[in-house]
């Protein structure tokens, strides 16, 4: 079990610092981490790394969901990226606080050839040796993954769906000749993972010698132009797409365009597809959040007429816990000594909370939502009453942060936080929520019973931009950014304020050491 502990919610994307091009990346995992540490958190808890395409911007819908996204990639130190190299790809990003995706994907990708076609003319045994290790070891999703990626290049980014149909459906005649054909490609792209995880494993490496969790995040299904729909055709019902049931935002729901699950051929197969995302994201993480757990359990979907109302698959309640029970024991088998948290938020019946528990896999506590729903005035309910098998936050990636949700409340709303969490004369409700303010609603959290609690960054400091705004197609969404660079903030005088406050908070309320 973790021990009782405080952590960031932080993209990896949302990293500033003096070294990254235009977004953050892998090697800034190690200044993050000495940051978290010194402000007594030592969970880095990021968002899916996985690959996307060079339109899609959400990590949620993913080309691949066992590829790490190239753009992670560091560049310092690369094969044949020098100085100069290097700083003409620095000067084609700029140091825009956001830089658009296509600028970055053009950028790192030729310094990326370049490190590939260095490495093959240097020749070296060492690497060549540890390269072909990488892939013998991945070989379960690398092959598929790199082959998919040298064809999206080759058929210019037309959905898979579209190829010839011998590729298309993966007769093995035609995979064997693209395969030749396209030899080079998928070689690059498979040195592409083996940089980006040797990376990452130096970064998980330094975690643990100073005392820090890398926190992951499982998305619920990879995209329908996806390497592992393409290679799993038959376990995803691709007449079908994933949403979220009818509530009061959405009285239609929300198609997600997810390709839906073929949860019956998945059992067939004994989850083979998603034991082998557990399994790969044990190598990457000590803790791993399952996004849209309640999906597992019963799945809502809809068929291509718009019109046509949204059911939930499988559609009994037994079939539905038997199911959930299931894939849960199998994520649980091959994530091993990774710590399970389960994001049971939106429309979730009380049964699958319930079978959470039973499964030792804690789920969310977000302070602002935890109220006594259909009882008198409906009040909050106090972080104190939170189970210690739970995961206490202010918020999600997907929530409005605490400062922009407080002015947005009527004043009742704010007097009844105030007396849920019995803050009567330390918190004014009338007015903003200042600093004095948020660090007691901050003091009462950390020091509920849930043996975690994990913040977003913008909570921690009264920042108040958010990361995405769920329903809405915008540039702004998944490019947020860190307002100064991590150089900065450890020479800020009032940033090195907040940092010894939260300190002090995660210290006295038992989740950090103070020795440490």
């Amino acid at each position: 079990m973790l021990p009782r502990s405080a952590g960031i919610l932080i993209p990896l994307f949302s990293i500033r610092t003096r070294d990254n091009l235009g977004r953050g990346e892998i090697l800034d995992l190690a200044p993050m981490i000495d940051f978290a540490l010194s402000m007594g958190h030592r969970v880095i808890q990021l968002l899916p790394l996985d690959e996307t395409g060079p339109d899609d911007l959400s990590p949620y819908s993913a080309m691949s969901v066992m590829a790490i996204d190239p753009t992670y990639i560091s560049m310092n130190g690369l094969p044949g990226v020098g100085r100069v190299v290097l700083a003409r790809a620095r000067e084609a990003v700029g140091r825009a606080r956001f830089v658009s995706r296509p600028i970055i994907r053009r950028e790192k990708f030729a310094l990326l050839e370049r490190a590939y076609r260095a490495t093959r003319a240097r020749g070296g045994r060492d690497e060549a040796a540890q390269l072909d290790a990488f892939i013998e070891a991945n070989a379960y999703w690398l092959h598929d993954y790199a082959l998919f990626r040298a064809l999206k290049d080759h058929f210019n980014w037309t959905s898979w769906e579209t190829w010839p149909p011998g590729i298309a459906r993966r007769d093995p005649a035609a995979l064997e000749l693209v395969r030749r054909e396209l030899a080079d490609a998928i070689e690059m792209y498979g040195y592409w993972q083996f940089i980006a995880h040797r990376q990452w494993s130096e970064m998980r490496a330094y975690a643990s010698s100073h005392g820090a969790l890398i926190g992951g995040d499982l998305a619920f299904s990879p995209c329908r132009d996806s390497a592992e729909v393409w290679a799993n055709q038959d376990e995803f019902d691709l007449s079908r797409t994933v949403g979220a049931p009818p509530d009061g935002f959405n009285p239609k729901g929300q198609r997600w365009g997810l390709p839906l699950p073929n949860w019956k051929q998945m059992r067939a197969q004994g989850f083979k597809v998603l034991r082998a995302r557990a399994r790969h994201a044990s190598t990457l993480y000590d803790l791993l959040r399952i996004d849209h757990v309640v999906g597992l359990y019963r799945t809502f979907n809809f068929g291509s007429e718009l019109a046509e109302p949204g059911v939930f698959t499988p559609v009994n309640e037994d079939d539905e816990l038997r199911q959930g029970e299931e894939v849960i024991h199998a994520i649980k088998e091959e994530a091993g000594a990774t710590e399970l948290i389960a994001e049971d938020l939106g429309t979730v019946p009380p049964w699958v909370r319930a079978s959470l528990t039973r499964l030792g896999v804690p789920g969310y506590k977000v302070m602002q939502w935890e109220r006594d729903w259909g009882h008198g005035d409906e009040p909050f309910i106090s972080p104190t009453a939170y189970p210690e098998l739970s995961l206490a936050t202010t918020g999600t990636h997907d929530t409005e942060p605490l400062t922009v949700w407080w002015r947005a409340q009527p004043i009742e709303v704010r007097e009844k936080l105030v007396r849920g969490l019995g803050l009567e004369g330390k918190v004014n409700p009338r007015r903003m929520l200042e600093e004095a303010a948020r660090d007691a609603i901050l003091e009462v959290l950390y020091a509920a019973p849930s043996r975690l609690v994990i913040v977003p960054i913008q909570d921690l400091f009264g920042w108040s931009a958010r990361i995405n705004r769920p329903g809405t197609i915008s540039a702004w969404n998944w490019t947020y950014r860190i307002p100064l660079r991590l150089e900065r903030m450890r020479r800020s005088r009032a940033i090195q304020a907040d940092v010894a406050r939260l300190r002090e908070i995660a210290v006295s309320s038992g989740r950090f050491n103070n020795q440490m």
